[in-house]
C-alpha cells in the first residue's frame, strides 16, 4: 500500500518532494562521468519482463551512479539482485541475472563484470537500509498543527508535489491557488508562490509530505503550518476540492508509515 501511495505524486508539477529523490546521493541521470565508464562487449542481454534480446551491445557502468548504458542508451539499474547462475548450455558464457537483465558474460570479463555489479548491490542495500531507518524516525517522531487563524492569510503553499486523478487536477488546483491568493488580498494579506521570510503560514499541500521533518522543519523557520485542506475549510472554500479524498490520501499514508515502520 505505502509504495502505491508513493507512485501516485509522480506527474507533472513535481516540486519539492523530498520522497521523490533517488535511493541515493549518485549523481543525476543527465550528469554521468563517461570518461569514468566501465565497459564490456556482451555478446547477448536477455531483459527479463519483455523476454527482448539484445546482441553485441556494448555495456557501460558510469561510477558513482544507479545507471547503465546498453548501447548508448541511459536507464535506472536495480541492482537489488545479482545472481551468478553458472556456464551456458554451450559452455561459452556466464549468465549473470539482475533484477532487469540477463547478461551472457565472457569467462574472462566474469569477475570483472560480478566486481562491478556485486558493489552496486551493496551500495543498494546500504541506501535501502538508509532509507528504512529515515522513515522509521519519521514514523516516530511526533507532530502537531497549529491552530488556523487570520495569519491564514499571509501564507504559501509548501510540498506542491505531482499530483493523481484521485485527488483533482491541476487546473482546478491552478483555481483554487487564485481564490485563496483572492481571498488573502481582500483581508490585507498576502499569497505567496513560494516560500517567503514575511508568510505567517505555510499550507502543506502534498499528502505524503506531512512528514514530522517537512512540518518541524518549517516551525523552525517561524512558520505556524497546516493541511491543503484545513486552510480551505477556515476560507469557507472547502467545496472547490475534494478535501474529503484529499485527507483520507494522507491518513492512509500516515497509518502505512506507522504501521510499516513503528
Amino acid at each position: 500500500m505505502l509504495n502505491k501511495l508513493f507512485s501516485f505524486f509522480s506527474k507533472n508539477k513535481s516540486i519539492e518532494n523530498p520522497q521523490s529523490k533517488p535511493d541515493s546521493e549518485f549523481t543525476s541521470k543527465n550528469n554521468l562521468n563517461e570518461n569514468n565508464n566501465v565497459t564490456f562487449q556482451i555478446d547477448f542481454i536477455s531483459i527479463r519482463d519483455t523476454q527482448e534480446k539484445i546482441t553485441n551491445a556494448i555495456v557501460s557502468f558510469p561510477e558513482d551512479s544507479q545507471y547503465i548504458i546498453i548501447n548508448g542508451e541511459k536507464e535506472y539499474f536495480d541492482a537489488y539482485k545479482v545472481e551468478n547462475e553458472g556456464k551456458s548450455s554451450d559452455n561459452k558464457y556466464y549468465r549473470i541475472a539482475t533484477s532487469d537483465f540477463k547478461f551472457w558474460v565472457l569467462p574472462k570479463d566474469k569477475d570483472r563484470f560480478m566486481s562491478i555489479l556485486n558493489h552496486r548491490h551493496q551500495i543498494k542495500m546500504k541506501r535501502r537500509q538508509e532509507k528504512f531507518e529515515h522513515f522509521k524516525e519519521e514514523a516516530n517522531t511526533p507532530f502537531s498543527y497549529d491552530e488556523i487563524t487570520d495569519d491564514i492569510y499571509i501564507c504559501f503553499i509548501a510540498f506542491k508535489s505531482g499530483l493523481c486523478e484521485a485527488i483533482g487536477t491541476w487546473e482546478k488546483y491552478d483555481k483554487v491557488e487564485a481564490k485563496i491568493s483572492e481571498l488573502c488580498q481582500a483581508k490585507g494579506g498576502k499569497f505567496y508562490k513560494s516560500e517567503a521570510k514575511s508568510a505567517k503560514f505555510a499550507i502543506i499541500f502534498s499528502p505524503n509530505s506531512r512528514l514530522p521533518s517537512n512540518i518541524n522543519g518549517l516551525k523552525q523557520k517561524g512558520y505556524k503550518v497546516t493541511t491543503f485542506e484545513k486552510a480551505l475549510k477556515y476560507m469557507g472554500i472547502e467545496k472547490m476540492w475534494d478535501c474529503k479524498t484529499h485527507a483520507k490520501f494522507a491518513d492512509d499514508f500516515q497509518k502505512d508509515m506507522t504501521e510499516r515502520y513503528s
